[in-house]
């Protein structure tokens, strides 16, 4: 996925997305917490058996301060 609010945006209106987000970071959030939830299409962000090839553990292993600063970094990319 390429980071950003913009295409984070476009992803939380596709029809094919089916997760809960309903905000561009809303659905970083997500992402970060339960890869799984959506997975962008295309072969080079699943894993063999059709997994996220995202990290699981980053809503354990990061703080909730530290996924708030991420969140806000990756909105200000584009």
């Amino acid at each position: 996925m390429r980071p950003g609010a913009p295409e984070a945006a476009r992803i939380v209106r596709s029809r094919q997305y089916r997760g809960k987000a309903r905000t561009a970071a809303q659905y970083i959030r997500e992402s970060i917490v339960d890869p799984n939830a959506y997975i962008v299409p295309g072969a080079s962000y699943r894993t063999a058996d059709g997994q996220s090839v995202m990290p699981k553990d980053f809503g354990t292993t990061l703080s909730a301060g530290e996924i708030d600063d991420l969140v806000a970094f990756l909105l200000t990319r584009r």
